[in-house]
């Protein structure tokens, strides 16, 4: 049970670990079809996978996003240092 004292993350976080847990007890037998609903597609294990799709890095919250969008790369040139000089006098 989720209550609001948890974070996004968190939330996130157990879906993706009740669906893996999901995809282990309905994944394919010998014969190709799942041990549990002994079907070839498991409806199940194909709505657990959709569940880690959607959870992956690249669909982040967009607040994620934005974050990841303000740096410029301007600002990475900036704080590089100056390449090295060759010249040797």
């Amino acid at each position: 049970m989720t209550g609001p004292f948890l974070s996004l993350a968190q939330i996130r976080n157990r879906l993706v670990l009740t669906a893996r847990a999901v995809l282990r007890d309905h994944r394919a037998g010998p014969d190709g079809r799942c041990r549990v609903c002994r079907v070839p597609e498991c409806r199940v294990a194909t709505a657990a996978r959709n569940v880690i799709d959607a959870a992956s890095p690249a669909c982040r919250p967009a607040e994620d996003r934005a974050a990841k969008q303000t740096r410029s790369p301007d600002a990475t040139l900036r704080s590089s240092p100056p390449p090295p000089d060759d010249r040797r006098w």
